[in-house]
C-alpha cells in the first residue's frame, strides 16, 4: 500500500499493508472486478491515517446487488477531513483517536481504544470507544458504546447509548435506550411548537 493514496491505479480486493502513516487526497478507487463472491479490502496501516477535505473512496465494476466490505486497521490516530467520504468502511484504531471532520462520512463500525469525535453533520455507523464519544450538531451515528462520557450536540441522532461516565444530550438530539433521550417520533408525526400563533 503506498503512503499517499489518491488518483492512481484502482486497487482490486485483497489485503494491503503499509508500515508507516498513510494519507488520502482526492479519489481512491476500489475495483471489484465484477466479482460478487468476496469484494473485501483490508488496509493495515502502521501509523496515522488522514484524509484531505472532500476526499472519497469509490467503487468500480461492482455489481449492483453486492455490498462491499472495507476494513481500515490503523495503529495511530485517524482523521477524516471535512466532507471526506470513505463509504462503507469499518475503521479500527488501536493507538489513537478517530476524528471525523464536519460532514465526513464513514458508514461502518468505528472502534478506537481512545476517543471518537464526529464533527457537525458527520455520519457514521456504530461507535465503540475506550474513552469519550462526542457527536457534533446534526451528526448521525448508530449505537454508541463509550468507556467514558458521551456528548450529543444539538439535533444529533444516535441509537442506544452505553457510557462509562456522564451522558449529555443537546437540544433536539434524538437517541434510544436512555432516560435522557427523547423518544423518536413515529413516521409521519409532526412535532408542534410549545407556542402556536402567527
Amino acid at each position: 500500500l503506498p503512503a499517499a493514496l489518491g488518483v492512481s491505479t484502482p486497487l482490486v480486493a485483497g489485503n494491503y499493508n503499509q508500515g508507516a502513516a498513510v494519507s488520502l487526497t482526492g479519489i481512491l478507487t476500489l475495483n471489484a472486478e465484477h466479482d460478487c463472491t468476496a469484494p473485501e479490502w483490508t488496509f493495515t496501516i502502521g501509523g496515522t491515517f488522514n484524509t484531505a477535505a472532500s476526499s472519497t473512496v469509490v467503487f468500480s465494476n461492482l455489481p449492483s446487488t453486492c455490498v462491499p466490505v472495507v476494513n481500515w486497521v490503523v495503529t495511530g490516530a485517524v482523521t477524516l477531513g471535512a466532507l471526506s467520504n470513505v463509504g462503507i468502511s469499518n475503521i479500527e484504531c488501536t493507538a489513537g483517536e478517530i476524528t471525523l471532520g464536519a460532514g465526513a462520512k464513514a458508514v461502518g463500525d468505528l472502534t478506537s481504544d481512545a476517543a471518537i469525535n464526529l464533527g457537525a453533520d458527520a455520519v457514521a455507523g456504530d461507535l465503540n470507544a475506550g474513552a469519550a464519544i462526542t457527536l457534533g450538531a446534526n451528526a448521525v451515528a448508530g449505537v454508541l458504546n463509550a468507556g467514558a462520557a458521551i456528548t450529543l450536540g444539538a439535533n444529533a441522532v444516535a441509537g442506544v447509548l452505553d457510557a462509562g461516565a456522564a451522558i449529555t444530550v443537546g437540544a433536539g438530539a434524538i437517541c434510544t435506550g436512555n432516560s435522557l433521550c427523547p423518544a423518536p417520533l413515529a413516521p409521519g408525526t409532526l412535532q408542534l411548537p410549545a407556542a402556536l400563533g402567527v
